[in-house]
């Protein structure tokens, strides 16, 4: 009874070893780093702002974040160093983003992801982001109105595209340092950017416009080793994603004459959902040769063509449109991962598992090999339902 009671007044008292107030913490979200002036790094560090997130401290003046930009040789004596400004006792157990600058990207990532793997107290689940033609610290200066924590505001979007077109995704450190420790498979990292607000408008403005700066999702950067190498962007980022299997669903739009060309020149929409795609790598007398299979599910989204639904052949027509389309996609995929000798598909992965022996003898001429083998790409698609109805209702 008495180790009860002595616990309880513990937890009541402030004095107690193991607990610390909010208001004397500085809680770390999210980190960016880009290429420092020198030979090291800037990082901004984005500390929450207790008093803004508090109902007593709401009407408080100042933002819910701050950020304090260090520079440091390494990225852990930056973290060292920020306790030159951050007023209180700094905790990283609360980091959720890191945001890798573009310029600092091309010049490689594995340093700083060795840093995060190394951290007591951070998580090997932070996820990570490329900045686009933009700092990774002008990323963290965005305040958006319906997301005023800009590392939530870049997950959540990210989310949203992810499943509804499929260019975002979610990459956490640990799988990061997965790929750069398997054979194989190079990676691919989502990027983000802003729209910059206008020239002499602050970010507690910014809240109060009808057209504010916003995050957004800015293509895929593909890896060669541990450095940015390139950019995908719309469509083809798109593609890059559906050929791994991570696009939940996405729209291929065509005009109505595309289909048949006696129909008129209205559009139609097809919405993907749940494609799949195994990838396939054989060694035959020395010649390597690659398989792209894409199974596309798909159903009728938009429909204002003057063709009959009800008419099976109507709808494989479709089918053989959408099919050449996402073929071509891919060809035009593959011509440039093969330009850039970056496997970030995973072929040479395949290749590991089912030809040790040769991939064992051949990884590390892997890229020059893959960047000459010959590939060959199987689409199909098959419509499930044309939506709620099916021929467009006529207008009287």
């Amino acid at each position: 009874m008495k180790k009860i009671l002595l616990i309880l007044i513990c937890m009541l008292l402030s004095g107690c070893s193991n607990y610390r107030e909010l208001n004397n913490l500085a809680a770390i979200i999210s980190v960016g780093v880009d290429k420092g002036k020198e030979d090291g790094y800037r990082v901004t560090f984005q500390v929450v702002n207790p008093g803004q997130l508090t109902k007593t401290g709401g009407n408080s003046p100042g933002l819910p974040l701050i950020n304090y930009p260090i520079e440091g040789e390494t990225l852990n004596d930056a973290y060292r160093k920020s306790s030159a400004y951050i007023p209180r006792e700094i905790i990283t157990s609360h980091l959720s983003l890191l945001i890798i600058g573009e310029e600092q990207a091309r010049e490689g990532i594995f340093p700083l992801l060795d840093a995060f793997e190394r951290a007591k107290q951070t998580r090997s689940s932070v996820l990570v982001f490329i900045s686009r033609g933009m700092t990774a610290e002008e990323v963290l200066e965005v305040v958006e109105p319906i997301e005023s924590n800009p590392s939530k505001s870049i997950i959540s979007t990210t989310e949203n595209n992810k499943n509804m077109y499929g260019i975002g995704d979610l990459i956490p450190i640990y799988e990061l340092v997965s790929m750069f420790s398997s054979e194989g498979k190079a990676p691919i990292i989502t990027g983000i950017s802003h729209s910059k607000p206008k020239e002499g408008v602050s970010q507690s403005q910014n809240l109060e416009k009808m057209t504010p700066a916003v995050i957004e999702v800015d293509g895929i950067g593909l890896f060669k080793d541990d450095r940015l190498v390139r950019w995908l962007d719309g469509e083809l980022a798109r593609t890059a994603r559906m050929i791994l299997s991570e696009s939940k669903s996405t729209t291929f739009p065509f005009s109505c004459s595309q289909i048949d060309s006696g129909s008129n020149n209205e559009k139609l929409t097809l919405t993907t959902q749940d494609s799949n795609s195994t990838l396939i790598t054989k060694v035959s007398k020395s010649e390597i040769s690659l398989r792209i299979d894409v199974s596309l599910p798909a159903f009728i989204s938009d429909y204002n063509c003057n063709m009959d639904l009800e008419d099976p052949k109507t709808i494989e027509r479709i089918e053989k449109t959408l099919e050449d389309e996402v073929k071509s996609q891919i060809n035009q995929v593959m011509e440039i991962v093969q330009k850039e000798q970056t496997d970030v598909l995973g072929f040479g992965e395949q290749l590991s598992k089912t030809d040790p022996k040769y991939w064992e003898k051949h990884k590390k001429e892997w890229d020059e090999l893959f960047s000459k083998a010959s590939f060959l790409i199987n689409i199909n698609s098959k419509i499930s339902n044309t939506g709620m109805r099916t021929n467009t209702f006529e207008m009287k």
